[in-house]
């Protein structure tokens, strides 16, 4: 265990992060788009993203509403179901200590290679629409 304290404290941190995301998309109802966290890419460019309608779609999701997710986002479940596994992994990985029978270095071994694959997996469509915002803007000479 005291070789891998900066691994307890990241799991520690992500957990809460994720934790927070959750509790965020408890607090407001989906329906009446009353959250906090504007899509600023909207904002100033008066384009949608791929981001766009996330939060209403979490806020679905935690109430078990799937269609009304997908309305709102149809890549939400996806990110939704990395975010749950994420803290579900980072709740179990702050007990692996006490599990006898799993070896700690394999655990953060196949962590490492496993979350960030996860990771593309499910913000694909956000990562390349980023890149491709990315090729616009460099190539029109905005830069």
């Amino acid at each position: 265990m005291k070789a891998f304290d900066s691994y307890r404290i990241i799991n520690i941190i992500l957990a809460g992060v994720i934790g927070l995301v959750f509790i965020y998309s408890c607090l407001f109802l989906p329906e009446n788009g009353g959250h906090l966290i504007p899509s600023f890419y909207t904002d100033i460019t008066h384009q949608s993203s791929p981001s766009l309608g996330l939060s209403r779609a979490f806020s679905a999701l935690v109430r078990g509403q799937f269609s009304l997710a997908e309305q709102f986002n149809p890549y939400a479940l996806n990110i939704f179901l990395f975010f749950t596994f994420q803290f579900l992994y980072r709740l179990v990985s702050l007990n692996i200590d006490r599990m006898a029978f799993v070896n700690r270095k394999l655990w953060i071994r196949i962590d490492i290679l496993f979350s960030p694959f996860l990771f593309l997996l499910a913000f694909y469509p956000l990562i390349l629409f980023t890149l491709q915002t990315i090729r616009e803007v460099i190539s029109s000479g905005f830069l």
